[in-house]
């Protein structure tokens, strides 16, 4: 009896912390989901540029699968700032929009202005997040 007692204690102990953990887990998610916005100018850089294929609504399930925008602010902060960087690294080799996509869509190309603003912006606010 005392055994089985000793034992259900120490489940509900570790029951405990595991939900303790879980709950802990959500809050700092919630901080980095708080305090991460996307400025109106970059905002409008994405909308042009961006966002017709990496949304959860585009056709293209590569371009779904490296980056959607519009579920960024649920990314956990590890993986935020993972994209964040992914961006970065992406408009600075020009890799982004693709040349098969501009030969179509010609004014959806991000002007010097346009990819130096969204190079700054992600690389400030994976920096940002990281502090």
């Amino acid at each position: 009896m005392m055994l089985s007692m000793i034992s259900l204690t120490a489940f509900a102990f570790l029951l405990f912390s595991a939900f303790q953990a879980d709950v802990q887990s959500e809050k700092t998610m919630s901080v980095a989901e708080a305090t991460f916005e996307i400025p109106e100018d970059i905002q409008n850089i994405l909308d042009k540029s961006c966002f017709g294929c990496h949304n959860v609504d585009a056709t293209s399930d590569k371009a779904k699968k490296k980056l959607l925008i519009d579920q960024m602010h649920e990314l956990s902060k590890i993986k935020l700032v993972a994209a964040l960087g992914d961006i970065r690294e992406t408009v600075e080799n020009g890799d982004m929009p693709p040349q098969k996509f501009l030969d179509k869509f010609p004014d959806k190309a991000l002007t010097a202005e346009e990819a130096e603003k969204l190079k700054d912006w992600a690389g400030k606010a994976a920096d940002d997040l990281l502090k």
